[in-house]
């Protein structure tokens, strides 16, 4: 199953600034004239997290959180291909490891972040309860990952997910719930 989304390229593989082993891809949406960067972190029991932002973000420690700075009118056509987009490159790392889980975090927006605005859903390690793109990425994931194939792990308490592959039986839920500990933490450490 290939959605219809931007055509992307591999770049290969590196690490981030955690030293944790990544592949990269870019896409150009033609929509909004950006190019996008997206990558998969590797962690333990091949678990992939999932991440991209704006090319032009790139150097910017809050590349996660930042949106389009103009967005057009055909911006819902436009977000419907970038998400289309990164299940593609999912289905693509899925095909090549049949152990693949896959996880996100659905980043806050700056409005978010912000403790005037929205103290009620900052927590103490300055997670965000319930972000926007927390519950579009949620629904969003449940219809193009099936149950039978993944279990949906919900963390609303830190805008966390993880589609765990039924496959993979070394996957448990204590183990689950270590993979949301440690993308905190490296989240944390990179803001």
């Amino acid at each position: 199953m290939i959605l219809k989304g931007y055509p992307y390229i591999p770049k290969g593989s590196d690490f981030d600034s955690n030293n944790t082993p990544l592949n990269r891809f870019t896409f150009k949406s033609d929509i909004v004239n950006q190019q996008y960067i997206v990558e998969a972190l590797m962690l333990k029991h091949d678990i992939y997290v999932v991440q991209f932002y704006l090319k032009s973000h790139r150097l910017s420690g809050k590349r996660f959180n930042l949106l389009l700075d103009n967005p057009k009118e055909k911006n819902n056509k436009h977000v419907f291909y970038v998400l289309n987009t990164i299940t593609n490159i999912c289905l693509e790392i899925y095909k090549k490891n049949p152990n693949a889980s896959f996880g996100f975090m659905g980043a806050p927006t700056s409005k978010e972040s912000n403790p005037k605005k929205n103290k009620a859903n900052i927590n103490p390690d300055r997670t965000i309860k319930d972000t926007k793109r927390h519950r579009i990425y949620s629904l969003y994931v449940k219809r193009y990952f099936s149950p039978e194939k993944f279990s949906h792990i919900v963390f609303n308490q830190s805008s966390c997910y993880l589609l765990k592959n039924n496959s993979n039986k070394k996957l448990d839920t204590s183990l689950s719930n270590d993979y949301h500990n440690e993308l905190i933490k490296t989240k944390i450490s990179n803001s």
